[in-house]
């Protein structure tokens, strides 16, 4: 699915951007895992706001599969009675 590698990067993207102007800023009083833990409660919460155009289309890629599937299965059941 091309959306989830998307969404994925931006995350990860996001995440790295977090991490490195935490570390410039917080290096000399903290050490990298309480920066990285810091950066990974930002970039959750800027995620929501920033990532929501890219969500939204993962979203909607999932409920359009979840459709799919769902019609499929409902076909095959109502061909299984027919039998």
């Amino acid at each position: 699915m091309k959306e989830f590698g998307i969404y994925t990067g931006l995350r990860a993207a996001l995440f790295a951007v977090c991490l490195a102007v935490l570390w410039f800023a917080l290096r000399t009083w903290l050490s990298i895992w309480p920066i990285a833990l810091l950066a990974l409660i930002v970039s959750s919460i800027l995620s929501i706001f920033v990532l929501r155009a890219a969500r939204d289309r993962l979203a909607g890629k999932i409920e359009t599969r979840a459709t799919k599937i769902s019609t499929r299965l409902e076909q095959a059941r109502s061909a299984e009675d027919d039998d």
